[in-house]
């Protein structure tokens, strides 16, 4: 049994938790006494990656092309790099490869995907179809505020001319709650934005835990 003097003490610190974060936020007093944060498990919406490889087709239109002339290879790499370690046994054909294909060959984006990702040798194809990619906010150009948007689709190499085994969509903002501090580069909100918009679309393929707000 506690003695008088030490459930004083425990009684106090938990008044004084409790006037620091509002009454109406009692039920964190023990995340924040603990110093842990409430999460919840989410399913992989398609958990058949594991064990395939896998080929990234980054589409974005003529507009983005010439802004972000590179924008293909780094939203490849970023979302590759998010996807591996949590899918065991996954593999990807270089997303270098892949690129070079699609400047080479200006009509790419006509053949069916299961056929390019055939020519690779890959088990799947990821399709990301990039609907929005902006690091400025649409009616304050002078805000930094990363938005990606995109279709994303995977399809089975094994069935050409077939509609995709899976698809979603993928919207991603940073940062999340406001515009980027006036200290913040384009280059380091771009490359943030990419890290969040991967993270996002990488978690529709395993069993992963989120914090709850």
């Amino acid at each position: 049994m506690l003695s008088r003097t030490t459930s004083l003490i425990v009684c106090s610190v938990f008044a004084a938790l409790l006037a620091m974060t509002g009454g109406c936020k009692l039920f964190a007093a023990p995340f924040l006494m603990w110093g842990k944060a409430p999460t919840k498990d989410v399913n992989a919406e398609y958990p058949y990656l594991q064990g395939k490889k896998v080929c990234i087709l980054v589409w974005a239109d003529s507009e983005t092309m010439f802004e972000y002339p590179w924008v293909q290879l780094e939203v490849s790499e970023h979302v590759a790099s998010s996807i591996k370690p949590n899918v065991p046994g996954i593999s990807f054909i270089p997303n270098r490869n892949v690129c070079e294909l699609q400047r080479r060959e200006h009509n790419w984006d006509r053949d069916d995907p299961a056929v390019l990702g055939a020519r690779f040798g890959a088990d799947r194809v990821l399709m990301i179809e990039l609907t929005q990619y902006t690091t400025r906010e649409p009616e304050s150009p002078h805000l930094y505020r990363g938005r990606i948007a995109a279709n994303v689709k995977i399809y089975d190499t094994a069935y050409k001319n077939s509609a995709p085994s899976y698809k979603t969509s993928v919207e991603s903002v940073y940062p999340e709650n406001s515009a980027g501090e006036w200290s913040t580069s384009d280059v380091a909100i771009r490359k943030a934005t990419m890290e969040t918009f991967a993270l996002d679309l990488a978690g529709k393929f395993y069993d992963r835990q989120v914090k709850v707000n």
